[in-house]
């Protein structure tokens, strides 16, 4: 088949890029066999199961977290001692202190940590129950002139069934990164086998099984994902600097809504909205603040602003679904909402910096796509082209006064970084980058021509005012496994060269501004900043076998006041000086542990405690074990009993519905082998 006629397969789904892949729902006691995932679940990390993070690294301060699961589930508070220091033994603790939590928090723990030095690399370690978690890295950003060279990871979209998050082990191994910039789909909304691949489905089971909606849901999924210990290990070695983009709460979310919700079966969207950002500040090291809102910028001395944004929750209108649709045309119509816009204008006006990095979710350039659709019946160019409108190409007039503003401003060096495409692209970024008409051509009928623009040259980047990386996904589907590999790479080959359906019929390129784009593969990119350079290099890794190794790609930089791209040679090197990364065990504690046997059992989470109608046991395996769980009144009566079977290791939810109980308190008897644990929960209806 001709490269043209493969491309029309891509349009077979609906939304290329949010595509559902049909799976079955297994009961729990049918998914205990199918866990085979070793990467879920440390037991040797007791109590701090979760690991520790840092992020949102200003100059003087840095947000410190871990998560503490508590060696009694009945609500009492946990307190929690943290310290801080320059060397990974400990031995010159500058800061220190305490931070109690408890269940109105799901015992996580966030400090922000004041009075460092600038631009310095520090550890930080946590202790509770008299045991220390895993020692973590972070740094402080640069004051003034400090900084000449710095590195970024950036990352998005890691949908827990979709592959093995092989990608962040990579990114914990680099020594030399500054922070890690993750665009967003931290976590995915959806219930289990809906999304993801099916051999990894079987492996790596989902929790809850349920598409995540209630408070109990979030804090479940988050925990399932932040137990993956190759993630643990990327936030163990780099602070991250996060937004997020839909999944944290709904598929194609904008402020009032979202394409994955409905109100009448789901509760209203204000409240999952507000659960969703809730337990996004409890689970992730950012910055606490009244309003619970992404959008912030983080200076990186006169080197860099980063400057991040929130296009789904703050301002963004309702999609439209037509590029016909008539409100395309308006130029009120927001992605960022006037506030939002304001502010953000602001930023870039009044930076110093040389460069200046938008940290935004979803492509800003210019996507066309609707020449795939030449000679068909089926699909129509007007059908290819709204496939992408949940883009800025869904908001074409705000997007045209960013540009605007920056060209009218005399802005330079601006960086956009993107994700939420589950592709790698690079792009010069200009208004209307090519010109589009329409003409009739024998056999195939309407055809696009592509033509240059007045207002941009491909050749030598004249009128681009920005450039933009975009970031491919974790895990998240791409092109090849949304509609097959010969298609996406058929698509992946034609997309930004000129379109000749007849040798003698050069109908132009459709998108001249991108200059390279891979549709295929998973990874990263490392942003590599100088003064006189911003280069993104990108890396990939298969997803589908654990612990693959990763290979370098390409790499595109923009230089100093020219604001548009070249292709690199090489890959950046690293930094001229290294960090030490943080050792791989928990710190010692004083009492000598490292003889003590891992816990076969760990009680995560209750949720809710007190509960009205239904509640959770969030737990986890390391050994197969005999199981039994039984649920007694006050005086010692069996109830009922949840379970009673033998089961695999790995991560589980169990649930207790109300109904037949009368309200009042109740204990999880909980047996693992010859081994009893016990849990209250109470019950008010």
């Amino acid at each position: 088949m001709k490269i043209i006629q493969l491309l029309f397969l891509f349009a077979l789904v609906n939304n290329v890029l949010q595509a559902q892949q049909n799976g079955t729902t297994l009961l729990h006691n049918d998914r205990v066999s199918f866990r085979n995932d070793p990467s879920t679940f440390n037991p040797e990390w007791a109590p701090f199961f979760h690991g520790v993070a840092s992020g949102d690294p200003l100059e003087d301060r840095v947000i410190i977290w871990t998560r503490v699961t508590p060696e009694t589930q009945d609500g009492s508070p946990v307190q929690v001692t943290w310290r801080v220091a320059t060397d990974t033994r400990f031995s010159n603790v500058v800061k220190s202190g305490t931070f109690t939590t408890n269940s109105s928090r799901d015992y996580t723990v966030k400090v922000d940590v004041a009075g460092l030095e600038a631009g310095k690399t520090y550890y930080y370690v946590f202790n509770a129950y008299n045991k220390n978690s895993l020692v973590g890295k972070t740094k402080t950003t640069p004051t003034g002139t400090q900084a000449n060279h710095l590195k970024f990871g950036v990352v998005s979209c890691s949908n827990y069934q979709a592959g093995y998050f092989t990608n962040y082990r990579h990114l914990a191994a680099r020594n030399d990164l500054d922070a890690v910039i993750h665009l967003g789909d931290y976590i995915y909304e959806y219930g289990e086998g809906r999304y993801g691949d099916t051999g990894v489905i079987k492996a790596r089971p989902l929790e809850p099984k349920t598409e995540i909606v209630t408070l109990a849901d979030y804090r479940t999924r988050y925990s399932t994902y932040r137990l993956d210990t190759n993630l643990v290990r990327a936030h163990q070695q780099h602070a991250f600097i996060t937004v997020w983009d839909d999944h944290e709460s709904a598929n194609n979310s904008y402020k009032d809504g979202a394409e994955n919700h409905t109100d009448s079966t789901e509760g209203s969207w204000a409240t999952r909205k507000a659960i969703a950002k809730q337990v996004y500040f409890e689970w992730l090291p950012i910055r606490d603040n009244n309003q619970q809102e992404v959008y912030r910028t983080i200076k990186y001395g006169n080197l860099l602003d980063l400057i991040l944004l929130d296009t789904r929750l703050k301002g963004r209108e309702l999609q439209v679904t037509n590029v016909n649709d008539p409100r395309l045309q308006d130029t009120s119509r927001t992605i960022l909402g006037a506030e939002q816009k304001t502010w953000f204008f602001n930023q870039l006006k009044n930076s110093s910096a040389r460069w200046k990095l938008v940290g935004q979710q979803v492509t800003f350039s210019e996507f066309n796509v609707g020449w795939a659709a030449l000679g068909q019946s089926t699909f129509t160019f007007d059908g290819l082209e709204s496939t992408f409108l949940d883009f800025w190409d869904g908001y074409p007039a705000e997007r045209t006064q960013v540009i605007n503003y920056i060209k009218t401003n005399n802005i330079n060096n601006v960086v956009i970084l993107t994700g939420d495409v589950h592709a790698s692209f690079a792009y010069d970024v200009a208004d209307k980058p090519v010109n589009l008409s329409f003409q009739t051509l024998p056999v195939v009928g309407r055809a696009p021509l592509y033509s240059p623009s007045p207002t941009y040259n491909d050749t030598t980047g004249a009128g681009s005012v920005a450039v933009e990386f975009v970031t491919p996904s974790i895990t998240s589907a791409n092109f090849d496994e949304n509609v097959g590999l010969a298609a996406a790479q058929g698509f992946q080959a034609q997309i930004n060269k000129p379109i000749r359906p007849f040798p003698s019929i050069n109908l132009g390129n459709p998108n001249p501004h991108m200059k390279y784009n891979d549709l295929i593969q998973h990874g990263y990119y490392i942003l590599d900043v100088k003064p006189d350079s911003a280069q993104a290099n990108w890396y990939f890794a298969p997803i589908l076998t654990p612990a693959q190794p990763e290979t370098f790609a390409a790499a595109f930089h923009s230089k100093k006041d020219e604001n548009h791209l070249r292709k690199s040679a090489a890959a950046s090197a690293p930094k001229a000086t290294q960090d030490q990364p943080a050792p791989n065990a928990p710190l010692m504690t004083t009492r000598v542990n490292s003889a003590t046997k891992a816990q076969k059992f760990a009680l995560l989470g209750l949720y809710p405690n007190p509960f009205n109608q239904v509640n959770t046991l969030h737990y986890s395996l390391s050994e197969t074990a005999q199981m039994n769980v039984g649920l007694y009144d006050v005086t010692g009566k069996l109830v009922r009993t949840l379970l009673n079977q033998r089961m695999q290791p790995g991560i589980f939810t169990l649930q207790l519905n109300a109904n037949g109980l009368a309200q009042g308190t109740y204990v999880y008897k909980i047996q693992i082998d010859e081994t009893v644990y016990t849990a209250k929960v109470v019950l008010s209806k």
